[in-house]
């Protein structure tokens, strides 16, 4: 039995807890913390961060405070040791010193928070099951799927097939068009997207998991008005700068190389259904890993450019940016990283006039098709009503 006097005097912290890597997040640097077994996740500073990394049981609170002093120019005394023991305490984060009702208070109030935020009228979560176990069999047979000698020939493979999809969409489009049986073969090319969509996610899930993340679950979700699976990759956080960018960019890669074979049964096949089916399923599958690259929207394309710039929430802290900046000027932002202030600024503008765009082109397309069924006028007030409700 260790005593609160050892615990405390050369403090180690429980050995399953992962420290993740710096981050920005404002004009902040901050360091994900993970409890795995109360599924809790903390965010600390780059001091709490240093304290907590050398609190292996083998240096004494002395011998901290002194690599800290040098390190931040600043001796730690009885006071900062109390409210960091007391920190650790609450969220039983340190060995020798946890109590099973605060550790089981710890993990239900965990499991409410996911619950509670996996259910809104626009956007839901439905777990179906935790695939750790199916990647832990299968993903050491995988592996040299993660190599250079792999992933450069199929990134070469992805990016022909997206400019051949590019360049001859015209023929794609009417080859679907002109078919009896376009219906049929709309409806057959959305349920294999959706299927794809599939390894989509369980590509995410398992690149998070090679790298050394726990991956929780496997889901439905509902992101009005789609339903579509999901993976939870919340470990990601833990991971380095590259590996977060992979593991976000893994999805659209291995959706694009799922249309290989689509690609071979079009090149292969002059007409008929199979054809027309190819050609639908290379329309769908290019045009949805387009939109998932577009880092505007909440989808891969934006959580690789998040990670590419090691922050946190690169929308959430632009409109922070902003705020700071609009209200007071800026003197209001200068303790932001000049990289920073650049990111956020052109990410800012880029992401309004996109909106712009997209709007614009929204209004004139339902407003054209308004127009024909109800006359200008009504069409007019139907747009300015639906704003309003919107």
């Amino acid at each position: 039995m260790i005593s609160d006097s050892e615990v405390y005097a050369r403090p180690r912290l429980r050995p399953e807890i992962v420290l993740g890597p710096a981050q920005r997040r404002g004009d902040r640097v901050v360091h994900h913390v993970k409890d795995p077994v109360t599924g809790c996740y903390y965010r600390i500073g780059p001091r709490e961060h240093f304290l907590l990394s050398r609190m292996d049981g083998r240096r004494s609170t002395e011998e901290i405070a002194a690599e800290y002093a040098e390190a931040f120019g600043r001796r730690l005394g009885a006071e900062s040791w109390a409210q960091l023991f007391r920190m650790l305490h609450s969220r039983q984060l340190l060995a020798g010193a946890t109590d099973e009702e605060a550790m089981a208070r710890l993990a239900a109030s965990a499991a409410a928070n996911a619950a509670r935020a996996r259910r809104t009228l626009l956007l839901a979560r439905l777990p179906l099951f935790d695939p750790h176990r199916l990647f832990t069999r299968v993903g050491p047979r995988l592996a040299p799927l993660f190599s250079r000698w792999f992933v450069v020939p199929a990134l070469l493979v992805v990016a022909l097939l997206a400019g051949y999809v590019t360049y001859d969409w015209r023929r794609l489009v009417e080859a679907v068009a002109a078919s009896r049986s376009a219906g049929l073969s709309i409806v057959c090319a959305v349920l294999i997207a959706w299927a794809i969509v599939f390894l989509h996610e369980c590509a995410h899930g398992l690149t998070c998991w090679h790298f050394g993340g726990r991956v929780r679950e496997i889901g439905l979700l509902w992101r009005f008005p789609l339903l579509a699976p999901y993976c939870n990759v919340d470990d990601v956080v833990l991971l380095s700068r590259g590996q977060r960018v992979a593991t976000a960019f893994a999805g659209v890669f291995v959706s694009m190389l799922a249309l290989v074979p689509f690609a071979a049964l079009w090149a292969v096949t002059e007409h008929g259904r199979l054809h027309n089916l190819a050609g639908a399923v290379l329309l769908f599958g290019t045009v949805t890993a387009a939109i998932n690259l577009v880092p505007f929207l909440r989808l891969d394309g934006y959580y690789m450019l998040t990670h590419a710039l090691n922050l946190v929430d690169l929308r959430g802290d632009t409109y922070r940016f902003y705020s700071r900046l609009l209200r007071g000027g800026p003197a209001a932002v200068a303790s932001y990283p000049r990289r920073d202030r650049l990111a956020y600024g052109l990410y800012g503008l880029a992401s309004l006039a996109f909106a712009i765009t997209v709007v614009t082109l929204l209004v004139r397309l339902w407003y054209g098709s308004l127009r024909v069924w109800v006359g200008p006028g009504w069409a007019a007030v139907i747009l300015v009503t639906e704003g309003v409700l919107v």
